[in-house]
């Protein structure tokens, strides 16, 4: 372990108040230098911020504030730009159902923004700082079905109804309810009329081509 001391020389302003000099090793007020600090952003890529406390001998606050300022400088050096393809996503932030909306592009995997809840607002201020010529540049949006995401795509994104692609997940979801639903309406119907042929077939409804059991085939054929 080493340790540089250093005494950065200061002046006084009468306009701007007390200034540090600059120095090429540390961003100004930085407790570690330039080195240090990617160092430790390459451990905490490989590890969780507690692994990071122990093998950097450095406090939690302290590597924190690492990754603060290197997020910080990271969104300072990026173009602003609305990506083509986003995807919009919830991630679970801690324990009580307390949640992100977490807007990505697609193409580059990168994090592009992140807010609070998952509510309407929440991802309305992702879209109202980009003028409407930035926002019509955006060819799909890939989302589950949540409604307040999807009312602020239709308010925000032009033509943002043909740009919306839900994930094969909630329509398959949806699509199988609906199956559901319907095997027991048809189930009911015939049952009031003493037609038994529907009791213990609502997994068959449920399989596709080739996944049909072979001993079921049959029967399911002529169901159809």
């Amino acid at each position: 372990m080493a340790y540089l001391h250093a005494h950065p020389p200061r002046v006084t302003c009468p306009h701007h108040g007390v200034r540090q000099v600059g120095v090429p090793w540390a961003e100004p007020h930085a407790r570690f230098t330039a080195l240090c600090e990617t160092l430790a952003i390459d451990v905490l890529k490989e590890t969780d911020v507690r692994g990071a406390t122990r093998i950097l001998r450095i406090s939690w606050d302290e590597t924190w504030h690492l990754m603060e300022r290197a997020v910080r400088r990271g969104l300072q050096a990026k173009v602003a730009r609305v990506p083509a393809r986003l995807g919009v996503d919830e991630k679970a932030a801690a324990k009580g159902q307390q949640y992100l909306t977490i807007v990505c592009d697609v193409d580059e995997g990168t994090v592009e923004y992140i807010a609070d809840d998952l509510k309407q607002r929440s991802l309305d201020s992702y879209f109202t700082p980009w003028s409407e010529a930035e926002r019509t540049g955006i060819a799909a949006i890939a989302m589950d079905m949540w409604e307040p995401c999807v009312q602020s795509v239709l308010a925000h994104v032009p033509g943002g109804a043909e740009k919306m692609v839900f994930d094969k997940f909630h329509i398959m979801s949806h699509v199988g309810k609906a199956v559901d639903t319907v095997s027991k309406q048809e189930h009911r119907a015939l049952r009031e009329a003493a037609d038994e042929r529907l009791t213990g077939t609502k997994y068959l409804w449920l399989c596709r081509g080739q996944s049909v059991p072979d001993k079921h085939e049959e029967r399911l054929m002529g169901l159809l």
